[in-house]
């Protein structure tokens, strides 16, 4: 049997945590530069704010019902889903986190699913304040469903596919179905195929013939078979970019080198968190998309005669970038950066066998710096070139405080 824990409203939920006060009132939290709606309580969703749309779209329900509008913490939220994980896995063998605020466990067939659910939601909400739904069922499809109707009951929930719970089925639509999207909902749809009961009693077959394989695995799945097992060790990355929009736009070359020396910074320090080097760097720029403007994207591939992760090394060909495809003319709207072609960086790297011998790397300043960041808050120890300004970085007029990551930022409680 499998479970799917998932986090409600997570985002608003990391934020009350820290801010009683906002509990049952209705609250938003907006994407970088307070651009659109990343994030609903349950009461702004009552309100009729639709996900994704843009502020100044609904400018008129914040003023007439006291909406709280928060910019993105997304430092918060990712220690927050770490200690969520850290709960589960301290108490279950069989756990596969499957993004920042979902994971799947696997349980013994003759589970008591409902008293299980019970007591692991109490649990979670003791141990960090986030509130989850627990769906549980025989496959991940059904238990991924079965998370749904939780969330809508306020109580732990089953589906298996059996006609005990074809009612459910039949009310739930098809693009609920976990790996259906919106042209694949469309065109199932097209054939007469409007539930999840309906896509359950089409043949296997018939859906690989139609679609593929993984169109017949979820038909296989919402008739109780399971095709998906848990994936216990996550898979390595192929790639990982940093990339950010400016809150007005840029036109000054320091300011750009700035900028790319910080998200070289951040990318070489998640490389290092997840044991990788890379061999090719990808740096782009590009004006607005909404400004009457030509549309501008620079860009420049750097590929490297050895695999790194050394912040100084990404840095200087980060900048050196810049420095080649800036133009005074442009008008930057946002920047970025990737690392691809990744490698183990446990295992050694193969070198060009006449390649010039290079002095030895300093890796322990990279070791210090990622240490006293983690103890002391992202960015407490920098490179100079990531530069002291911030006026360039994107708006967020509304965080708050990174709570469990910046010892500047711990909650203070003082007693009368």
């Amino acid at each position: 049997m499998f479970a799917l824990i998932d986090c409600n409203n997570f985002f608003v939920s990391c934020e009350r945590v820290f801010r009683p006060d906002l509990e049952h009132k209705p609250v938003v939290v907006l994407s970088s530069n307070d651009g659109c709606v990343i994030a609903r309580s349950n009461e702004a969703k009552l309100l009729g704010i639709p996900m994704s749309a843009p502020l100044f779209e609904i400018r008129h329900l914040v003023k007439a019902y006291g909406v709280e509008t928060l910019s993105c913490n997304f430092e918060l939220y990712g220690d927050m889903s770490h200690r969520v994980m850290n709960v589960l896995q301290q108490q279950y063998k069989n756990v596969e986190v499957y993004s920042i605020d979902e994971a799947f466990l696997m349980f013994d067939a003759n589970l008591d699913w409902a008293q299980e659910g019970e007591k692991l939601h109490r649990h979670i909400l003791q141990c960090t304040g986030i509130p989850t739904s627990i769906g549980f069922g025989p496959t991940k499809t059904l238990a991924k469903l079965a998370s749904i109707q939780a969330k809508a009951l306020g109580v732990p929930y089953y589906i298996d596919g059996t006609s005990s719970y074809h009612h459910t089925l039949k009310t739930t639509s098809v693009s609920k179905i976990w790996g259906i999207g919106a042209k694949l909902t469309k065109s199932l749809k097209q054939h007469g195929i409007y539930s999840a009961y309906d896509l359950m009693t089409i043949e296997p077959s018939w859906a690989r013939r139609n679609y593929n394989i993984i169109v017949e695995r979820i038909v296989q799945e919402l008739n109780g078979f399971s095709c998906m097992p848990l994936t216990l060790i996550q898979e390595p990355k192929k790639s990982i970019q940093i990339t950010r929009s400016f809150f007005k736009p840029i036109r000054d070359e320091e300011i750009l080198k700035q900028a790319i020396a910080r998200y070289g910074f951040r990318l070489s320090a998640k490389l290092r968190e997840v044991s990788q080097k890379t061999t090719t760097l990808f740096v782009y720029a590009q004006n607005s998309p909404f400004r009457n403007e030509t549309s501008v994207f620079h860009q420049r591939t750097i590929v490297l005669t050895e695999p790194t992760n050394s912040t100084s090394t990404i840095i200087g060909h980060a900048q050196e970038a810049i420095k080649y495809f800036f133009d005074p003319k442009v008008a930057y709207h946002k920047i970025g950066i990737m690392a691809v072609d990744l490698r183990d960086a446990t295992q050694p790297s193969t070198r060009v066998l006449f390649d010039k011998p290079k002095a030895l790397a300093r890796p322990d300043i990279d070791k210090v710096m990622d240490t006293l960041n983690k103890r002391f808050g992202l960015g407490t120890v920098r490179p100079l070139s990531c530069g002291e300004s911030i006026e360039w970085m994107n708006k967020r007029d509304n965080k708050t405080p990174a709570y469990t990551t910046n010892w500047k930022n711990l909650v203070q409680v003082k007693a009368k």
